[in-house]
């Protein structure tokens, strides 16, 4: 119960905080490099080496692939149903797509399923980022109104190997193989407990409500899959294929997550519909504790 209400608490202590100024205006971004930089790779430097492979893991990574996969074939139905602009689709193909499976998602899983369920993901979160930073460019580069701009293999490559908790990540599974890192366990503990608290008062100084009417529609569809289809494809996947476990109930929780803050990143880069993934991204996370929750139970009540 306590890490459910720090996570409301944080969240609405950036609302506030953004409302009566008391952080300049661009004051997250020094969070995010804080989150990014230090937070992250410390959690992986504290959990990455006790995690144990297990073939379910590769559930794991390819939940995100599938869930990015099928928005985009979904988007594409819808856009080619409604006439939809590609600008349109493709942002929702982004914002519908990729889980926001660290800022929020970390916070959640520990709330849920304990500290124990985080190099899970970890994992599923790596595989995100990377999707975003390939696949993800790729579909912003389709649907960009400059078409003309060329998306090159050194620039997909740099965006991701220029990472920190990519590199964090690597290097906590190639050092805890070579040195005992045990020694500094209490104190990558410390630094990684910073970014549940961190990571969501930099959302909430974020978070955009604003919904324009005519996108209501748009918004809607993109509600819809991110945190109900999106969940409900993996989860019937494992259910069929009599997938069971604690890593397969993570990996299909971390599908449930509100859309991924970093794609408005993208959007605003390539000119997508910015008006369309910002109200997406603003919405889905204070709905998305919802969903989340029912996702929980109904993980539990199927013995998932």
């Amino acid at each position: 119960m306590s890490n459910f209400i720090l996570i409301v608490f944080c969240l609405a202590a950036g609302v506030l905080s953004r409302k009566m100024n008391w952080v300049a205006k661009d004051g997250y971004k020094a969070l995010n490099a804080w989150v990014l930089y230090f937070g992250l790779p410390a959690i992986s430097f504290h959990y990455l080496p006790k995690l144990t492979w297990d073939n379910s893991l590769i559930f794991t990574i390819l939940c995100p692939i599938i869930v990015l996969a099928g928005g985009v074939l979904f988007f594409y139905c819808i856009g080619r149903a409604l006439g939809l602009s590609k600008r349109t689709s493709h942002t929702m193909m982004l914002v519908a797509g990729l889980s926001n499976t660290s800022f929020v998602g970390f916070p959640l899983i520990t709330a849920y399923f304990g500290t124990q369920g985080l190099p899970i993901g970890i994992v599923a979160d790596q595989m995100t980022f990377f999707l975003l930073s390939s696949v993800g460019v790729l579909i912003a580069t389709k649907g960009s109104l400059n078409t003309n701009k060329e998306v090159s293999l050194a620039f997909i490559i740099k965006r991701v190997f220029t990472f920190p908790p990519l590199i964090g990540c690597l290097l906590a599974l190639l050092l805890s193989q070579i040195v005992d890192l045990s020694s500094l366990d209490d104190f990558f503990h410390l630094i990684a407990s910073t970014v549940s608290p961190i990571a969501l008062f930099s959302i909430g100084l974020q978070l955009n409500f604003t919904i324009v009417k005519s996108e209501v529609p748009n918004i809607t569809y993109a509600m819809l899959y991110k945190l109900i289809l999106a969940p409900l494809i993996v989860f019937l996947l494992a259910y069929f294929l009599g997938y069971r476990g604690e890593i397969v109930e993570v990996s299909i929780f971390e599908m449930a997550m509100p859309s991924l803050v970093a794609t408005s990143i993208v959007i605003n880069q390539f000119k997508l519909n910015s008006k369309l993934g910002n109200s997406v991204i603003g919405l889905s996370i204070p709905l998305g504790l919802l969903t989340t929750y029912a996702w929980y139970e109904i993980l539990n009540f199927f013995n998932m």
